[in-house]
């Protein structure tokens, strides 16, 4: 019971930062191009969670590095949103809104947000690429 109140809290204050911020456009500082293959989105996905996770101490130039990162991990979900349906295609879209977040709040230098919005992204992800 615990653990399902824990869950909804959670969503509910994820459901409040989405509506907090929902004007909030991310700025656009670096081009990358779109990916185009399944296994390319799998390799940018993983390698840019791998360097995410190695983000601890969210000081100024962290936040900047993982700002950085949400380019190419916003391409690789993007090729999972285009590319799945049903079930695989909402989660796709749910990662896909999380890392806008992660992007928007450390382009800002909030890294008390960034940190709760990479906990539901690393939550998000781990279940998404759980049959890779």
């Amino acid at each position: 019971m615990k653990y399902i109140f824990l869950a909804l809290l959670s969503l509910s204050t994820l459901n409040f930062s989405l509506a907090t911020h929902a004007n909030e456009q991310a700025v656009q500082h670096k081009i990358v191009a779109d990916i185009t293959e399944l296994e390319t989105a799998k390799s940018v996905f993983n390698r840019t969670t791998a360097e995410l996770k190695t983000k601890q101490e969210l000081s100024a130039t962290e936040l900047h590095e993982i700002h950085m990162i949400t380019y190419s991990l916003e391409k690789a979900v993007a090729y999972f949103v285009d590319t799945n349906q049903g079930q695989a295609q909402k989660d796709a879209e749910q990662l896909a809104g999380v890392v806008e977040l992660v992007h928007i709040a450390s382009e800002n230098n909030r890294s008390a947000e960034t940190r709760v919005y990479l906990d539901e992204y690393f939550k998000l992800a781990d279940a998404f690429s759980t049959d890779w």
